[in-house]
C-alpha cells in the first residue's frame, strides 16, 4: 500500500457532473430522522470550469475522530465507513478543522447544533443511486 492512505466510499468524476443536485436531494431524503435533517452530507458546487463535490472520503485513519473529546466517530470494518453520532454531539467543533477534505459539516441554526458527515448510508449510498450521469460511484476499496 506504500505511503498512500486507503480510502473508501463515494468517488466523484467532475467531468460527468451536470450540477443537477439530485445527489444532495437523495442524501437529505435518506437522513430524515437525523439531528441535521434537511442537510446534505455531500456538497456540490460549481467551480471555474467544472463541478466539485465535497464528501467524506472515509479514510482508513480519521483525524477528526482523534480530536473528538466524546469519541463520537466510529469506524465500521464490515462496510468500510465512518459514522458520527449526531445525537450525542455537543458542538465543540474540534473535529471540523481536522478533516483535510472539509467533509465534516456543522449545523448551528434553529437551536440545533451538531457536526455531521457522510455515513455512506451504511454501505448503500443513496447519492450514488440518484446520480443519473454516473458522476458518483461507490468504491469500497479505493486508494489514494
Amino acid at each position: 500500500m506504500g505511503s498512500a492512505k486507503k480510502k473508501f466510499g463515494v468517488v466523484f468524476s467532475p467531468e460527468k457532473c451536470n450540477g443537477c443536485l439530485e445527489c444532495e436531494k437523495a442524501c437529505i431524503d435518506s437522513h430524515g430522522s437525523s439531528v441535521a435533517a434537511g442537510r446534505s452530507r455531500i456538497k456540490v458546487t460549481k467551480g471555474a470550469a467544472k463541478y466539485k463535490a465535497v464528501v467524506c472520503h472515509h479514510c482508513e485513519t480519521c483525524p477528526p475522530s482523534e480530536a473528538c473529546p466524546s469519541a463520537l466517530l466510529e469506524f465500521h470494518d464490515d462496510k468500510k465507513h465512518w459514522t458520527l453520532d449526531e445525537h450525542r454531539c455537543f458542538a465543540c467543533m474540534a473535529c471540523i478543522p481536522r478533516c483535510s477534505h472539509d467533509a465534516v459539516f456543522f449545523e448551528g441554526e434553529f437551536g440545533i447544533e451538531t457536526a455531521y458527515m457522510c455515513d455512506l448510508c451504511l454501505g448503500e449510498p443513496k447519492c450514488v443511486a440518484a446520480c443519473k450521469t454516473g458522476a458518483l460511484t461507490y468504491d469500497p476499496s479505493k486508494e489514494e
